[in-house]
């Protein structure tokens, strides 16, 4: 999804900052990834069925390649769009055909916080009950964990909350 889209999409206005998976991180999956795509297909057996098998290996391993840059939060001018982390088998699947179904907006005023080892955010619905979005932002660069925390602490230093 764009920025363009985003803005479309949800009402948290314009987009300041996407939030992804650290660089190195990504890299070191893609070269990974690529190494254990080349032995696969140079090493696969020559029986029909175990080299189908290994094809499909391949093809889940690019696909995973794929998914390394996804960006997991846009940082907005109301609010965060942040991706779902999928929290069963089935949802991860459809996660992977449909993926921007799983961006969710959270506007400033109702955010808490996030947890400790960043897997959730926690936030306040209109009604006073709590709400947990589960993330994947463990592998997030520090400075774009602190971007976060900086966007929602200049909201409530500007909006008075």
């Amino acid at each position: 999804m764009t920025k363009q889209e985003v803005s479309e999409r949800f009402s948290g206005g314009h987009v300041k900052h996407m939030v992804t998976t650290h660089k190195a991180v990504q890299w070191l999956g893609r070269i990974l990834g690529i190494v254990i795509c080349v032995a696969l297909i140079k090493w696969a057996p020559h029986d029909i069925g175990n080299r189908m098998l290994c094809y499909a290996l391949v093809v889940c391993l690019l696909w995973w390649v794929h998914g390394l840059d996804v960006v997991l939060v846009y940082i907005c001018d109301k609010g965060f769009v942040i991706k779902q982390r999928p929290t069963n088998l089935r949802d991860y699947f459809r996660s992977a055909i449909n993926l921007d179904d799983y961006y969710v907006y959270v506007p400033f005023e109702s955010v808490v916080g996030f947890t400790p080892d960043w897997k959730e955010l926690q936030a306040v619905n209109t009604h006073g009950g709590i709400y947990v979005v589960p993330l994947d932002l463990q592998l997030a660069p520090y400075k774009d964990k602190m971007r976060l925390q900086a966007a929602i602490k200049h909201y409530r230093d500007t909006h008075d909350i």
